[in-house]
């Protein structure tokens, strides 16, 4: 009767560096954190006994994330420093001082989950494995630290390849969605340079995207005729789409 009174995952504390996952996403992928569904994933493999996100929140874009944040936690820190002369960031130090607090407890969990990318953090990893603690690194995909990736027993790097192409069609789709409900035509050309300039993705990856999407056979150039002339023009199959998952609207 007691075996399914408690739960058979292990217990995980998480730390967040949300400026490297905000600015990573945002400087390299054109993309926004996908939190929600990274931190339902960690739930369902892990029990989670706390999360915290770290950022300078203040005076930026990033500040805007906040609420996407609290709902998930009430443990967020805000790491800007407001003394003269002294640098504003102090993000990494104020993580690094969280994960030795939380290691030092008598009940401290059995696995440390990181998401960052700077090597500061690798005398940390080190410490927690020789405590006997699974580490676990997420990092930014281009921004992960060498060293981090050879200390942590495990790494992640995001966004994963499914993730980041999801995304690049869903900025398609949903012009192309758009465009329907105006009763407009999309051109091969003009979507890939109005998705681009929408979504702040480079022409290159948008275009790789859709030329995808077309050879899954999920869009189709067809010839309509329109003021005397047979543009191509750009026709998705939604009710495949919705069947594969890839659009629900």
């Amino acid at each position: 009767m007691l075996k399914g009174l408690f739960s058979s995952k292990s217990s995980a504390a998480v730390f967040v560096d949300y400026e490297h996952w905000y600015y990573g996403y945002n400087n390299i992928f054109s993309m926004r954190p996908n939190v929600e569904e990274w931190y339902k994933e960690l739930k369902e493999e892990y029990s989670i006994k706390n999360i915290t996100f770290f950022g300078d929140f203040h005076g930026s874009n990033i500040e805007k994330e906040l609420s996407r944040l609290e709902k998930i936690t009430k443990n967020v820190v805000h790491t800007a420093s407001t003394k003269d002369g002294v640098d504003k960031d102090f993000t990494d130090f104020i993580i690094l001082d969280a994960i030795y607090r939380e290691a030092a407890k008598k009940n401290s969990p059995d696995i440390f989950i990181i998401f960052t990318g700077d090597a500061h953090f690798d005398l940390a990893i080190k410490y927690l494995r020789d405590i006997k603690k699974k580490v676990i690194v997420y990092g930014v995909k281009h921004s992960l630290s060498n060293k981090l990736k050879a200390s942590a027993n495990s790494y992640v790097e995001m966004p994963r390849s499914n993730q980041e192409r999801q995304y690049y069609y869903d900025a398609i789709l949903q012009s192309l969605y758009i465009l329907k409900k105006r009763r407009k035509m999309a051109t091969y050309s003009k979507t890939v340079e109005n998705v681009s300039a929408h979504s702040g993705v480079s022409r290159e990856r948008i275009q790789a995207a859709l030329n995808d999407l077309m050879n899954n056979k999920y869009l189709n150039m067809t010839e309509k005729r329109y003021k005397g002339k047979k543009p191509k023009i750009l026709e998705a199959d939604w009710k495949r789409l919705r069947e594969d998952g890839l659009w629900d609207k």
